[in-house]
């Protein structure tokens, strides 16, 4: 299937910039295999099954771990070394910023989902790539057959900075709706021991899939960003065996094995102008606490201060264009 390269990433990355026909396969098992482009490969099994899977990786092209899972989990699933019980799209996103070893070429490629990549130079290759990633994800969830009754999203990346909690989800907002129970067994089941609630819609892959299809959606941070080859992948052996169950067609638990941590977002922090002043060290950790009253930036007569409860910092990068998000400011929820 991918004629002479070894794998999904290899052929991924050495055919970037081509044009790939469509193929297709059918396993001994029955299973159909259908590799759509460069790193987007669906998976049908030939029996009845109630799940829509899209298992999405290198949005940000050095975020090399879960690419590296990601191709692993392919390679068994071709060679049926990996039981095959619900039906898969695979991604990996951003091959021109695998290339070079970067987040990103252009443009912050997760920052141009929902519909966002019209608004930029469609002549971009990752503005171009998003809107295709769109397109193959709603042809996925479009040909569903009538038995699939459940749609899940789960886009695996990496950390730029080290984090006080190792590995933590996002779950984009939608309006009215509420992290179910069997969501916060998959991320127990994953080593995932924190959730971030948002409060307002976004424009990354998970909220495009959360928003448009209805999708049960995240995008999961996993640990911090190595080189390719780096990466000690078994600590990497939650993600992987939950991925791996959910592909083979085992249910999910009703309710977590261990409590799932949940913070809400209080505050985007964003770059409002060149005078524009940010009060974290560059050396923060993700999840930093900061105590009631702690300036967090300024810009002129403009400032954010921690409410009355402490307030924990993630994604804190003040090095972005003016306009754009430079962190998050979380409040932990208390426990139900």
């Amino acid at each position: 299937m991918f004629g002479s390269y070894s794998n999904f990433l290899d052929h991924c990355l050495a055919t970037a910039d081509e044009t790939i026909e469509p193929s297709f396969d059918i396993l001994s098992a029955g299973t159909e295999v259908a590799l759509l482009d460069g790193g987007v490969l669906r998976v049908e099994p030939n029996t009845a099954c109630d799940t829509s899977l899209v298992i999405s990786c290198g949005v940000h092209g050095n975020e090399t771990a879960p690419i590296e899972i990601v191709r692993d989990i392919v390679s068994d699933v071709l060679a049926e070394e990996q039981k095959v019980g619900q039906r898969v799209l695979f991604i990996i996103g951003n091959p021109w910023a695998m290339q070079v070893a970067k987040r990103f070429v252009d443009v912050n490629m997760n920052r141009l989902f929902a519909g966002d990549w019209q608004h930029q130079d469609v002549g971009l290759k990752e503005v171009k790539r998003a809107a295709k990633l769109e397109a193959f994800v709603a042809n996925f969830f479009a040909s569903e057959p009538v038995t699939v009754t459940q749609r899940y999203h789960y886009d695996l990346h990496t950390a730029i900075r080290g984090s006080q909690r190792e590995r933590f989800a996002v779950y984009p907002f939608v309006e009215g709706r509420q992290l179910p129970a069997n969501q916060q067994a998959f991320l127990a089941r994953s080593d995932i021991d924190t959730v971030l609630l948002q409060r307002e819609a976004g424009n990354t892959f998970s909220s495009f899939s959360s928003l448009k299809y209805e999708a049960q959606s995240f995008t999961l941070e996993l640990g911090q960003v190595k080189p390719f080859g780096e990466n000690d992948l078994k600590r990497y052996s939650g993600i992987d065996y939950a991925l791996r169950e959910l592909i083979a067609g085992e249910p999910l638990p009703e309710q977590p094995k261990r409590p799932v941590t949940q913070f809400e977002v209080c505050h985007s922090i964003e770059v409002t102008s060149e005078h524009w002043e940010f009060f974290v060290p560059d050396d923060a950790l993700n999840f930093t606490e900061y105590a009631p009253g702690t300036l967090i930036w300024r810009d002129g007569e403009r400032e954010y201060r921690v409410g009355e409860q402490p307030e924990c910092i993630v994604f804190p990068n003040p090095k972005v264009p003016v306009g754009q998000r430079a962190g998050l400011m979380l409040r932990a929820l208390a426990a139900e």
